[in-house]
Parts: C-alpha cells; sequence; structure tokens
C-alpha cells in the first residue's frame, strides 16, 4: 500500500474489524441466550416458533443490526480519535518525523487503548439493558445476572479478538509505511505484549471462558430447580443443548482467536525463513519486515542489524581485495594470521624497470602510466599464475613473495618460474609497444630464499602485511646487482639449493665467481638466467 491511498480507505478496516467483533459477540449472546433452558429463553424460542417465526427471526435480527451499530458507535469514536495522528499523517505528503513517530506510537497502543473501552461498553451496557428488563419485569432477576455476567464473559473473547485484528490489520496496512526500517521495539512510551503473554491469553480465554460459561449456567439452573415446570428428560435435553451450542460457539471462537495468535508469531518467523533462503544465494540487499514490538520483531531487527553487518563485510572485503590480493584480504580477515606476527621460509622476489626516471621524463605522463599499468598487469598476472603474492608496486618496482601468507612448499620453484614467465611476458609486451611506437622495457628480478618475520605492521589506523628480514634485503641487492652484471635475472644459491632438481632445469647457470653484495658481508654464489 502506497503513501497514496486516502486515509480514509486505509483506516476504515480497523472501523470494520470494531464492528466485526461487536456484532460476532451480539450474535454469540443471542443464540446462547436463547438456547439456555430458563423461562425467559423458553418463552422467546415460543414466541420465534409459533408466532410467525420467520418474520421474528427477520426483526431480531434487523434489531441486532440496528442495537451492534449503535453500540460500536462509541467504541469507533474513541477509535478515531486515538488514529487522529495516523490520519494526519496519511493525508499530509510533507509529515516530517515527530508527526511519523506520533503516529507510530498511537498505532502500536491502538489495541491496548480499545480493549479496556471495549469491556467497559460490555459492562455498561448489558447492565443497563438487562436492569432495565428486570424493572419491566420481562425477566426475574437471576436471569438478568446471568445474561449480564454471559455477556461480559463474551466481551472478554470479543475483545481479544478484536485486539489480535487491529493488530494484524496495522502489521499489514500501516506498520510498514510507519517502521519501513523496523524499530517498533525502539519506540518509547508504546505497549508490547510478548509471545508468552499471547499463549497464556489463548489459554484463558479458549479455555476457561467456556467452562465457566457453563458452570454459571448450571449454577442458575440449580437454583431454579424448584420452578422449573420441564420433565426430568425435558430439562435434561435442554441443558445437554445448551452445552452443544456453547461448544460450537467457543470452538469457532477459538479457532479465530488461535489463527490470529497463531499468524502473529509464524508469518514473522516465516519471513525470516524467506530471508535466510535468500541470503543462502549471497543476496545481502534483502531484509526481514519487522511489524512488532515483541520478541519477534526484537529479533527482526537484531537480524537485519546482522544482514547490513554483513553486507558492510562483503562491501569492505570487496574493497579491501582492490588494494591486497584477495588471498591476504581474506587471511586478515578469517584471522589466520597472527597480529604479533610469525616466522615463515619463503622466497622473495624484487623486480625492477631499468633506465625508466630517465623514460618518464621524455614521454607523455598518459603515456607513461599506460605503460606502467600494463606492465604492473602483465607481471602480476605471471606472479600469480605461479601461486605468488604482490606486497607491494614500489614506483616501477615489484615487491612479491611466494610462501606466505599461505604455505607453500614449492614456494623457490614457483619463484624462479615466475621470474622465468615475466621474461618471456615482457617480450610479448614489448612487441605491442613497438607496434604502437612506444618506448621499449626492460627490467632485472632478484630472487633469495630464507626466513623472514611476517606481520600486519603499521599504525594503528593503517596496516600492511610486509616481511622484515635479511632476506628480503637480500633479494633487494640480487635485483640491484642485475644491472652491475648486465643480467635479467639473479637467483641466490639458497634458492637454487631449494630447487626440486638441478639449476640447469631451470635454464639457471651459475655465475663464474662469488659476488660481494652492498651491504652484505658474506660474499654470495649466485646463478643467471
Amino acid at each position: 500500500m502506497s503513501r497514496g491511498k486516502p486515509a480514509s480507505a486505509v483506516l476504515s478496516g480497523f472501523y470494520l474489524v470494531a464492528m466485526g467483533a461487536t456484532f460476532m459477540a451480539m450474535l454469540v449472546i443471542l443464540i446462547m441466550n436463547l438456547s439456555t433452558p430458563f423461562e425467559f429463553s423458553r418463552n422467546r424460542i415460543h414466541e420465534l416458533f409459533y408466532s410467525g417465526w420467520a418474520g421474528a427471526m427477520v426483526i431480531r435480527f434487523s434489531l441486532l443490526i440496528l442495537v451492534t451499530c449503535l453500540s460500536s458507535l462509541p467504541l469507533i469514536g474513541v477509535m478515531r480519535q486515538v488514529l487522529k495522528p495516523v490520519r494526519r499523517f496519511l493525508t499530509l505528503p510533507g509529515a516530517g518525523l515527530d508527526l511519523r513517530e506520533k503516529a507510530g506510537r498511537r498505532l502500536i497502543n491502538l489495541p491496548f487503548i480499545m480493549v479496556p473501552v471495549n469491556l467497559g461498553l460490555w459492562v455498561l451496557v448489558p447492565t443497563a439493558i438487562f436492569t432495565l428488563f428486570v424493572h419491566m419485569g420481562i425477566m426475574d432477576y437471576s436471569t438478568a445476572a446471568t445474561f449480564a455476567i454471559r455477556s461480559f464473559m463474551v466481551g472478554l473473547m470479543s475483545s481479544a479478538i478484536l485486539f489480535f485484528s487491529l493488530e494484524a490489520h496495522a502489521r499489514k496496512s500501516l506498520f510498514p509505511i510507519l517502521f519501513p526500517e523496523g524499530g517498533l521495539a525502539e519506540m518509547d512510551d508504546t505497549r508490547r505484549i510478548s509471545i508468552a503473554r499471547r499463549l497464556r491469553a489463548f489459554y484463558r480465554l479458549g479455555s476457561l471462558i467456556p467452562l465457566a460459561h457453563i458452570v454459571l449456567t448450571l449454577f442458575v439452573l440449580f437454583l431454579q430447580v424448584d420452578d422449573n415446570p420441564m420433565s426430568t428428560r425435558e430439562y435434561a435435553r435442554s441443558v445437554l443443548l445448551f452445552s452443544l451450542v456453547v461448544f460450537c460457539i467457543f470452538f469457532l471462537g477459538s479457532g479465530i482467536l488461535t489463527r490470529l495468535i497463531s499468524r502473529s508469531i509464524a508469518e514473522p518467523v516465516n519471513e525470516m525463513v524467506k530471508v535466510v533462503n535468500t541470503l543462502k544465494k549471497g543476496d545481502y540487499n534483502t531484509r526481514v519486515q519487522v511489524v512488532s514490538n515483541d520478541e519477534v520483531g526484537i529479533l527482526g531487527d537484531a537480524f537485519n542489524q546482522a544482514i547490513k553487518d554483513l553486507e558492510d563485510r562483503k562491501r569492505v572485503r570487496e574493497a579491501f581485495g582492490r588494494y591486497v590480493d584477495p588471498r591476504v584480504r581474506d587471511e586478515i580477515l578469517s584471522g589466520r594470521i597472527p597480529l604479533d606476527g610469525e616466522y615463515k621460509e619463503v622466497t622473495v622476489l624484487f623486480a625492477d624497470l631499468r633506465e625508466f626516471t630517465p623514460l618518464t621524463a621524455a614521454n607523455d605522463p598518459k603515456q607513461v602510466v599506460h605503460m606502467l599499468n600494463n606492465y604492473f598487469k602483465t607481471m602480476a598476472a605471471a606472479i600469480e599464475s605461479n601461486k605468488g603474492l604482490i606486497l607491494q608496486f614500489l614506483g616501477d618496482e615489484i615487491y612479491a613473495v611466494f610462501g606466505a601468507p599461505i604455505t607453500d612448499d614449492h614456494h623457490p620453484a614457483n619463484a624462479v618460474r615466475a621470474a622465468l614467465d615475466m621474461e618471456k611476458r615482457i617480450t610479448l609486451l614489448n612487441r605491442e609497444f613497438k607496434s604502437q611506437g612506444l618506448p621499449l622495457l626492460s627490467h632485472g628480478i632478484g630472487i633469495h630464499t630464507g626466513k623472514v618475520l611476517a606481520a600486519n605492521i603499521g599504525s594503528p589506523d593503517r596496516l600492511s602485511y610486509l616481511l622484515v628480514g635479511d632476506t628480503v634485503n637480500l633479494a633487494s641487492r640480487l635485483q640491484a646487482m642485475t644491472r652491475d652484471l648486465g643480467a635479467r635475472i639473479i637467483v641466490s644459491q639458497d634458492t637454487v639449493d631449494c630447487l626440486p632438481g638441478d639449476a640447469k632445469d631451470m635454464s639457471l647457470t651459475p655465475h663464474p665467481q662469488p659476488v660481494q653484495a652492498r651491504g652484505i658481508n658474506r660474499p654470495l654464489n649466485i646463478y643467471r638466467a
């Protein structure tokens, strides 16, 4: 239902519910009173069946409708007053938050306000009517008192049906408008009825009231037994008929009440089940429509918050994956990377473009960025296809690791394969650049295997997954050495020792003599490719 629908069309459902509950209660009282084996009731039945019963029934039914309308006027008048903020909200297109909250508060409290009003009418109106009948000599005092008490007990059942019917109509028609995001339980100055109280109300109204009707009637019949002219068989038949009528009436009434109460619990739960099935498909845009402030409504609000947290987590996960490798993202989000660090055996690879600074100065910036992005994209594909992880792009340099954060027993071989693949790909990339009239690129790659401290390192506000240790420094030095030795790839002896087979199988050849790297105190045996 939209906001544009006339307020009268929306609110009329509440008035019809009130009149319907009153009419049913009046009809129940009429049937029960006529079926009671009192002298007054026998006289009315005799009038119906021996004095033009069809016409009498029409007259009494018309009178019942008239009494229902008259009895409902105070109820509807109070309801119209309570619903005034709701009517204003529906008729004012630009209604503000204050009016929305006031309308929502009134709508939540509506059933709680109308039940005591309805019960008050069921006390005052029957008492007045049957007292008048006693003064007019139409019935005796005990019969009038019995009918008045019976009317009140039927009014209890009618009020319960009125309560849950008003609640059901509000949930279906207006709560989705007034509370599109739920939060009914957070409204101040509102009443609520728990699930336990709903079940207790069903038990008391569906079981105790029918028994109370029968006990009350039998007690009055016991008091009048000496004045009753009926035979024993006829008397027993009348009591049996009355018991059957009570059974049928309250069987139907309890069925209506059962349906209303069960739907008030089951429908929100079924809504959650549907949302869960939608979440299983990966759709986090769905939400539970919260239409109550009881435990189910509170659970629905918590459910929606959990979905929002999952959606935010998914959004962060997707955004995070654009800045770091998805494998690092997953390890960090799952908590499998120790925040205080861990020592790991890894292979580190550094790749750096040669003569890139002069190339930057001599070419159009957009062209340089285009070349650099294509280079990084191509080299990243080579590294990642060999189970490597790019930790950082440092200017025109690539910093990658094999064997972390996810352990890989073959990280040395994978690192060498990645370097050889990078060589093949840069050759193909240069062909493409040449066809476009762009400068050619060349790079140097250094690889070393050893232990590192792997951890999330940085400030409390910004962390990066980094490696710390001599292994990283040495790999960087080997990369820098490629320029001095005129090599494209330099691999340390430590990495070659970890390869599964001979170095020649990986197209590596040993350097003739050990080399001395800057900042490294010992000579190094290296291999070239």
